[in-house]
């Protein structure tokens, strides 16, 4: 008959599901593990996401029975974790993470136990609250009481002497089903404390009729909306008892209730940082100072206050990791250069010579004869006959090829002229490689300024300094003033070289968003008086990357070409031959600009 008892059963009251009653997150060496208490046999499925990172696990054949749906972690590679009733015999757990972990999964006698590869600094166990599982200790009380399981309300909703009141909780709390009709406050608070097993004291003016209906609720999350809805607050004292009153009556009280001093350590941050946050906190009589020797954050005000203080504090001072950041600048310089130009002379040894591209020769005594080197004249140095018929001659002289690599001089010597005609060519490629590798490793949300170079002195005139003199002249005649100019020199120092100026901020699922300059500089002399051209390559950025992944963020490249043709008119511009009678220079200069960008998370050794 039992069998067929439990097969009615199953029909008339649908499937036996088992209840999923806590979830605990413990440190263990290298590691986080994650265990899911349920009541009964287990079956599961387990997968990840990503955008962010998530692990999902689903029971089988349970029911949800967590306290809340909706919990912060931040600890042991786990940010937060949300439940839900994702189908009739079906719990969903969901872990969001820092980044996807390595993980098992294992099963045991009333547990699932996840085992997270996340290695870290060692942190406090956490917990949903409820049975913990059988393989773990219970995670320590903070406090007696009850109300030590719940955290303190959202400080930006109240003022700093508004008094607390009994906020959301972090531990399981006991649920209660109850309905209220037009029932005194003072039945209420006593209904409550019975099934509590608390002491709860109501203030003298506290007065209302409370009409309510609850359904399966946390104690501790009903009597906070029923205080709420009548302009009640509740407060624990250090006895334990629980005491409720009018908020504007709490408040009054903390204005006589005695201060006490506390100290506040700080590991990671900065005192002056974490006082600055603590100011808004205090209440009329509160004050904060720092121990610069200890790092200590000191705050002297109601216990409230301090207690909120205190999760401030732990909240903040974390751990922050360092970001190492590796750029790479290349810049590459290549100029192709071509030049080529026939130049002529044309010398009578008798009459003109203009002597611009070589030496002549005069018959200076008459013979007929030219006697070398007597009778020779410099370079430079022209003869000018002004009797008889000559005639001398120049093409391309003043526009011949700097340095050229072939050289060719023929001459031509008919009668007493001399036709002298110089090829010159010349081809070079020049290419010049740059690459600068700075490298630096920072704090997360702090600028690190990398500089190496030089720092070039500037003397800069000032003009605007001036001196007066003046003179007189009598009998009214009347005054002369003079004014003059006094230039002042000064020196400016200008910084050359390599610059990397970086503030990372490391966000959700390891990604990275940086502000980043990189920049590279040289300074060289002008072709004029001026001084110094500097010439800068630079890129400023704000861009989201992932981690230990190389970005470009600059890419440039110029190309300068020009060409200059001169040579003697008309012949200059023949077909074919026209190159016999000009100078032509062709240059190309190509400058290529690559910044490369690699920011790396540091792992903790």
């Amino acid at each position: 008959m039992t069998p067929i008892l439990a097969l009615i059963s199953a029909v008339l009251l649908g499937p036996v599901t088992d209840p999923v009653t806590s979830v605990n997150i413990l440190p263990a060496a290298e590691r986080t593990e994650i265990v899911i208490a349920v009541q009964g046999d287990l079956d599961f499925r387990d997968f990840t996401l990503e955008g962010p990172a998530r692990l999902v696990v689903d029971l089988m054949g349970t029911e949800h029975a967590l306290p809340r749906t909706n919990y912060a972690v931040e600890r042991g590679g786990v940010r937060a974790l949300r439940s839900s009733q994702f189908s009739t015999d079906v719990t969903r757990v969901v872990f969001e993470l820092d980044r996807i972990y390595p993980y098992r999964v294992e099963i045991g006698d009333g547990f699932l136990k996840v085992v997270l590869e996340a290695s870290g600094d060692l942190f406090e166990p956490w917990s949903t609250g409820g049975t913990p599982a059988p393989t773990t200790a219970r995670t320590p009380a903070a406090s007696s009481g009850a109300l030590d399981e719940l955290v303190a309300a959202d400080a930006a909703a109240a003022s700093p002497a508004a008094p607390v009141l009994i906020p959301a909780p972090q531990q399981v709390a006991r649920r209660i089903t109850v309905s209220f009709t037009a029932t005194p406050i003072q039945d209420v608070l006593f209904t409550f404390a019975e099934f509590a097993g608390q002491s709860i004291v109501a203030g003298a003016n506290v007065t209302a009729n409370v009409s309510a209906d609850i359904r399966d609720q946390p104690w501790d999350i009903a009597l906070q909306t029923i205080l709420e809805a009548h302009g009640l607050a509740a407060r624990e004292m250090d006895t334990g008892i629980i005491r409720v009153d009018n908020i504007e009556n709490l408040s009054q009280r903390e204005t006589i209730e005695p201060v006490s001093t506390r100290p506040f350590r700080v590991n990671y941050a900065t005192a002056e940082e974490i006082q600055t946050s603590v100011q808004g906190m205090l209440s009329e009589r509160g004050t904060v100072s720092i121990g610069e020797g200890t790092n200590t954050v000191i705050v002297t005000d109601i216990p409230r206050v301090l207690d909120a203080v205190g999760q401030l504090v732990a909240e903040l001072d974390v751990r922050t990791p360092m970001v190492n950041i590796s750029a790479k600048i290349v810049f590459v310089n290549r100029t192709d250069l071509q030049e080529f130009g026939v130049t002529y002379d044309l010398k009578d040894s008798n009459g003109n010579q203009l002597n611009f591209l070589t030496p002549g020769a005069v018959d200076a005594d008459g013979d007929g004869v030219l006697e070398l080197p007597d009778e020779q004249v410099n370079r430079g140095t022209d003869v000018v006959s002004l009797g008889g018929n000559s005639i001398a001659a120049l093409g391309n002289a003043r526009n011949r090829v700097a340095n050229p690599t072939l050289s060719m001089l023929s001459s031509l010597l008919i009668g007493r002229y001399t036709l002298l005609n110089f090829i010159e060519a010349l081809e070079s490629a020049n290419m010049s490689d740059i690459q600068a590798t700075p490298t630096l490793t920072v704090m997360d949300n702090q600028e690190a300024n990398l500089l190496v170079g030089e720092r070039t002195p500037l003397r800069v005139i000032d003009l605007a300094s001036q001196g007066a003199g003046g003179g007189g002249g009598g009998g009214g005649g009347g005054g002369g003033q003079q004014t003059g100019v006094i230039p002042q020199a000064t020196v400016r120092l200008e910084e050359t070289g390599i610059k990397l100026i970086a503030t990372p901020h490391v966000t959700a699922g390891n990604t990275i968003m940086l502000d980043l300059h990189a920049e590279r500089s040289a300074a060289e002399l002008a072709e004029s008086d001026v001084g110094f051209i500097f010439q800068t390559q630079e890129a400023t950025s704000r861009f989201l990357v992932e981690d230990g992944e190389t970005i470009v963020i600059a890419g440039l490249t110029v190309t300068e070409r020009s060409e200059v043709r001169s040579g003697i008119p008309l012949l200059m511009n023949l077909p074919v031959i026209g190159r016999l009678f000009r100078v032509s220079r062709d240059q190309e200069i190509q400058r290529d600009l690559i910044i490369l960008v690699t920011p790396q998370i540091v792992q903790p050794s």
